[in-house]
């Protein structure tokens, strides 16, 4: 069976879709003609492209949890219900060894990769439920986050740890529903952050990549296709897991 056939009556909602690893997966589930919410907090560019009665984009700062649920009821009451969740927003206030971080670095880091995704799983599965409906969740983790993280994102670590306990608590809860929550963890993954955020140099990332045993960056397709996967058909006997899609870095 072809997965992409599976998606056209679906009706799925994308959180942090103007991000990197979205693109893929936004015109991936687009083209297969699913029913899609793309949840944005600033940047709106990425997803113009996008703009017919199949797609709502929704404009919302996750920071407190009734934004994480009115982003889910915006979705859940234009689309008359909702099938899949997929979280990737997430991000790092600043890139700074630990002896660095402020408060707010703390709370931030915290909030964004750990809090506002419970919320808005906290709001799908009340749908799920109340609808009587199966469902699925996919969350973002990291390939670093059970191996402590890295020296300048330690709470970001910290919170994508958080992530994986948190995906196997909610799928064994959910399961009695038939509800699936999975995570995904990407490795070194090309996209703007390593230079944008974490301020490295085109000879950081050439060291970085030699230390991964493929011996190369992810794409982000490689990402999207895994979540694409945990989405499908084929992956309903698959609940509590987190797959890693790294290269076999950390190995």
């Amino acid at each position: 069976m072809c997965i992409y056939n599976y998606f056209g009556n679906k009706k799925i909602l994308i959180i942090g879709a103007s991000s990197d690893l979205a693109k893929e997966l936004n015109e991936s589930l687009y083209q297969s003609g699913a029913k899609l919410g793309l949840h944005y907090n600033s940047n709106i560019g990425p997803l113009n492209k996008f703009d017919d009665d199949r797609v709502l984009k929704i404009q919302k700062d996750l920071s407190i949890q009734k934004n994480c649920h009115s982003v889910v009821d915006e979705f859940h009451d234009w689309a008359d219900g909702i099938d899949c969740l997929v979280q990737l927003s997430g991000g790092i206030s600043h890139a700074n060894y630990p002896d660095e971080l402020t408060e707010q670095d703390v709370w931030y880091d915290l909030n964004i990769n750990l809090i506002a995704p419970f919320f808005l799983a906290q709001r799908a599965i009340y749908y799920f439920k109340k609808n009587k409906t199966s469902g699925k969740i996919v969350m973002m983790s990291n390939a670093g986050a059970s191996h402590g993280g890295g020296s300048k994102t330690l709470i970001y670590g910290v919170a994508k740890a958080g992530i994986e306990r948190l995906v196997r608590g909610l799928a064994k809860d959910c399961a009695g529903s038939n509800i699936l929550v999975n995570a995904v963890a990407p490795g070194f993954i090309t996209s703007k952050i390593h230079t944008e955020k974490m301020n490295r140099s085109e000879q950081d990332i050439v060291d970085r990549v030699k230390m991964i045993p493929l011996k190369r960056a992810g794409t982000s397709r490689e990402v999207s296709e895994t979540i694409m996967f945990l989405l499908s058909e084929s992956a309903t006997y698959i609940t509590g897991e987190t797959i890693t899609v790294s290269g076999g870095d950390w190995l």
